[in-house]
């Protein structure tokens, strides 16, 4: 199969069309605008012109790194979509980091594997990751 990856700004219909196929809960469109905007590399799979797979990295585009919403939808996941935006992101983290910059993210539940194959690793017990989800 031919694919077509570009790095470009993720649009909110495609992000909120992306995003729905997750089961995550949906944002509203002003929220994905503002939070796209501040995007510092974007990545969009397509076939026969269809989206077909995002992925995003935020942060502060020095010290801080983080791969965010990569996103497959299903009947493409387990074809090497995810590997095509891990490699595209791999390599603009190799050409924007510095000397232990930190890389992270967040995984769903059974993909671990996955993200191990780009070397990340689980915090240890001592240094437990956290989160929090506003709701209002």
């Amino acid at each position: 199969m031919k694919y077509l990856i570009e790095n470009r700004k993720i649009k909110v219909d495609e992000f909120q069309q992306m995003r729905a196929t997750t089961g995550w809960a949906m944002l509203e469109d002003s929220v994905v605008e503002r939070g796209l905007e501040k995007d510092l590399h974007s990545v969009c799979v397509s076939y026969n012109g269809k989206l077909i797979g995002i992925g995003r990295v935020i942060g502060d585009g020095a010290m801080y790194f983080y791969i965010q919403d990569i996103i497959v939808i299903p009947e493409y996941q387990k074809k090497g979509i995810g590997n095509l935006i891990m490699e595209n992101i791999e390599d603009y983290i190799q050409k924007n980091t510095f000397n232990n910059s930190f890389i992270g993210l967040m995984a769903a539940n059974g993909v671990k594997g996955f993200y191990n194959r780009y070397g990340f690793v689980e915090r240890t017990d001592n240094r437990p990751g956290m989160s929090k989800l506003i709701k209002k």
